[in-house]
């Protein structure tokens, strides 16, 4: 997933599932919210919707995403971000935290917590099992997450990572379901079957745009058992958290 490229905000969430975050978010946003920082905020589907109500305003590393934000906005990566302290009564930072590596992840978490005055509310992919969206290049044999993820979180990572008190949580969305281990790794090294993109996708390696997506009737097979009998769980997972000060009795359900 390259973030820069127009083409990649152009048609992105076609299936308007951004729209259940957006429901679950106006649901549970606490009545004293009134500024907000949607960090990672992408081509703004979540942010235009609240700056209808709220005082928003949008951060992201893309220039191509922005053009689509129709409140206040800023060029900004979630690991600098360039506000003072408790600028926000709301920090909020969906589907970013999984495309960071170690590194970025906790300075992210410092940077989202620095900005909140009161709250900060995220959401990830629930337990998301990352090596079933591995695609490889056919030009230089690179291999890396479709969609950029390098993280895999549940609710107690989470909690372990923010370190703040959870006031709220909560997994939403299409259900999905894991891909037996042995047979995934045996279909992508033995079968040299891989993931197939869905969006615009470059070897971030060589820049090709090729990608090995071996079929025959042997991975058609594989693919039929290798979810057989597995548990499906929601595709998301979302939380919120109260900053020190807010800390007492706020929970708002789970």
């Amino acid at each position: 997933m390259d973030i820069f490229a127009p083409e990649t905000w152009a048609a992105y969430d076609p299936d308007g599932l951004i729209a259940l975050r957006l429901e679950q978010i106006n649901r549970i946003l606490p009545p004293d919210v009134k500024t907000i920082l949607d960090a990672g905020c992408g081509n703004g589907v979540i942010t235009n919707a609240l700056h209808e109500r709220y005082d928003v305003t949008g951060l992201d590393l893309s220039p191509a995403a922005l053009e689509y934000v129709k409140a206040p906005k800023v060029i900004a990566s979630v690991t600098a971000i360039p506000f003072p302290d408790a600028s926000f009564d709301l920090v909020m930072c969906n589907e970013v935290l999984e495309h960071l590596s170690d590194a970025d992840l906790a300075q992210a978490v410092t940077e989202l917590k620095r900005c909140s005055a009161r709250y900060l509310l995220v959401s990830v992919p629930n337990r998301e099992q990352l090596e079933t969206e591995l695609v490889r290049c056919q030009d230089c044999g690179h291999i890396f997450h479709a969609y950029g993820h390098l993280q895999s979180f549940d609710l107690s990572r989470l909690d372990f990572l923010l370190g703040w008190q959870r006031i709220w949580g909560q997994t939403l969305g299409p259900r999905s379901r894991d891909f037996s281990p042995a047979l995934l790794s045996f279909r992508q090294k033995v079968l040299q079957q891989w993931f197939k993109p869905d969006l615009p996708l470059a070897c971030p390696n060589c820049r090709s745009r090729k990608f090995r997506l071996r079929k025959n009737l042997l991975t058609k097979a594989v693919n039929a058992l290798g979810r057989l009998g597995r548990k499906t769980r929601p595709y998301w997972l979302m939380a919120m958290y109260a900053t020190p000060s807010q800390r007492g009795d706020r929970s708002i359900g789970l």
